[in-house]
């Protein structure tokens, strides 16, 4: 059982593709295994062309702790059974991970082409995380974006995440519930989370609760009778499940008749309520209101499910619907309607060398060099675009870091352009360092406190213009490379084009 737990811990760090260890098979052999790479993890589009939500670096910061700390023995035991060269798999046995790791932190709101996480290590070690960090940070990215357009679609009124039995797999219930309350989900319903990160779970009941008490009106008050009776005693939650048979001629009175009987009302410490989960959500939710405050019930809740999405919530809102939270299951836990997001991982230096992948489809075409992210706000406190700089040696991050003023230009566009005052605007650097030398940064810390990331989500999320974050068609946001950058991209892109010719 020990070994099997270990191997699952380690299993999250050589969860790879193969061609990632033939290729550092290659490394090694040719002795370029000290070469210092730069891969950048970011992604090129989002469902609605608008915001995304990071989440995801915490568990990325955490391969590298399992990394180096799994000794020896252990990792021999386990590449011994997946890599047959011996002089790699001695190279394995030893590896540890010495290089850096630069990042958004969680909760950040991100846009397409921007670097959400750098990696700067010699080759083999940076190579052989692309798997690993893409299959964690495309999951839950994807996962707290669709949270992200859930949530606001139905705000101000809370969105619970329900989606537990429709993730796939484990890993995915867990990290997706915890990517969807970072994305905006007031709470979630699944108890390993709840464990492993501190965030209280809820939950109502099922529909076999009720039918274990048999079939019809006498069957339905009787379950929720014992549920009350033996949930009440630590102010619980009482949430009823009322379309079992019918819900407004047997479920709503059957709920009203249980809580008087048990000395429910408005007195009641705890939340209770109702929860509707088929047919006309609106029109259903409207005449139980009524009927709950007839019977002074007016603190009773109304919890609504059934194949909600954000599209669902706005409708309902539209047709004044009553309710108090929204359950919303598999159109966040698989980000249903665009449940790929689409992260790359990308070389983007070699020993101090910018390195460009080119591409006919334009949008695949990679931002060279060693970079990071700034976000400017306007006077009102309002982002207004974000630059991508160049680490070293870059002109615009000067004049950035002076607070002067700045002209911005938009990379395909030279006629669009934007020149900010000094003094009229102010700004803050995204990319975070988590790991110098391989050694793990104070900076991770803040991330173990996930309730402290969705906090940090909702009050960026004030920053960013109501155009910006509408569900259809939003208002672009300006993401701009600097001059500097920009000169560098198109001096490779003209080299290369010039090879293409026989120019050169």
């Amino acid at each position: 059982m020990k070994d099997k737990q270990l191997l699952s811990e380690f299993a999250s760090v050589i969860n790879s593709d193969r061609y990632q260890y033939t290729e550092s098979d290659v490394f090694l052999k040719e002795g370029m295994q000290e070469k210092i790479a730069v891969f950048d993890m970011y992604f090129r589009k989002t469902e609605d062309g608008g915001l995304a939500v990071v989440s995801g670096i915490r568990e990325v910061i955490k391969l590298i702790e399992i990394l180096n700390s799994t000794s020896e023995d252990e990792k021999r035991k386990y590449f011994s059974l997946l890599i047959h060269e011996k002089e790699l798999l001695e190279y394995l046995v030893k590896l540890k991970f010495t290089g850096d790791i630069y990042a958004m932190r969680d909760g950040e709101i991100a846009y397409p082409n921007e670097p959400i996480i750098t990696i700067k290590a010699p080759i083999i070690q940076a190579k052989i995380l692309e798997t690993p960090i893409l299959n964690i940070m495309n999951m839950q990215m994807a996962i707290a974006t669709k949270a992200s357009r859930v949530t606001r679609a139905a705000y101000p009124t809370p969105v619970l995440s329900f989606g537990s039995r429709r993730a796939h797999g484990f890993s995915s219930a867990v990290e997706g519930n915890k990517a969807a309350y970072i994305g905006g989900c007031t709470t979630h319903s699944n108890i390993v989370t709840e464990y492993k990160y501190g965030i209280p779970s809820v939950g109502t009941m099922a529909h076999s609760y009720i039918q274990t008490f048999g079939v019809g009106r006498e069957a339905e008050k009787e379950s929720f009778n014992k549920f009350i009776k033996n949930r009440k005693v630590r102010n619980n939650p009482l949430i009823l499940l009322i379309d079992t048979y019918n819900t407004l001629k047997i479920g709503i009175q059957n709920a009203i008749d249980s809580f008087k009987e048990n000395g429910i009302d408005d007195s009641y410490k705890g939340t209770y309520g109702i929860r509707i989960d088929s047919g006309d959500l609106a029109y259903l939710s409207k005449k139980c209101r009524i009927l709950l405050n007839e019977a002074s019930l007016y603190k009773a809740q109304i919890v609504l499910t059934n194949g909600l999405d954000e599209n669902l919530i706005r409708a309902l809102k539209e047709q004044g619907v009553e309710v108090d939270s929204y359950g919303v299951g598999d159109a966040i836990a698989v980000s249903k309607s665009n449940p790929c997001f689409g992260g790359v991982y990308k070389i983007v230096e070699v020993d101090e060398k910018s390195v460009i992948k080119l591409s006919e489809d334009v949008i695949k075409i990679s931002n060279p060099g060693f970079k990071e992210v700034y976000r400017l706000y306007d006077k009102n406190d309002l982002a207004y675009v974000d630059l991508i700089t160049l680490v070293d040696g870059d002109k615009d991050k000067e004049l950035l870091m002076n607070n002067n003023t700045i002209e911005l230009m938009d990379e395909n566009y030279d006629f669009k352009s934007a020149s900010l005052i000094g003094g009229e605007y102010t700004y803050k650097k995204l990319t975070k360092i988590y790991v110098k030398d391989g050694k793990i940064t104070k900076e991770y810390l803040k991330l173990k406190d996930v309730k402290d990331s969705r906090d940090y989500y909702l009050k960026e999320l004030e920053k960013i213009s109501t155009e910006r974050k509408r569900l259809e068609n939003p208002h672009k946001y300006k993401v701009n490379l600097s001059q500097d950058l920009k000169e560098l991209k198109y001096k490779l892109i003209n080299k290369i084009s010039k090879q293409i010719k026989g120019e050169i």
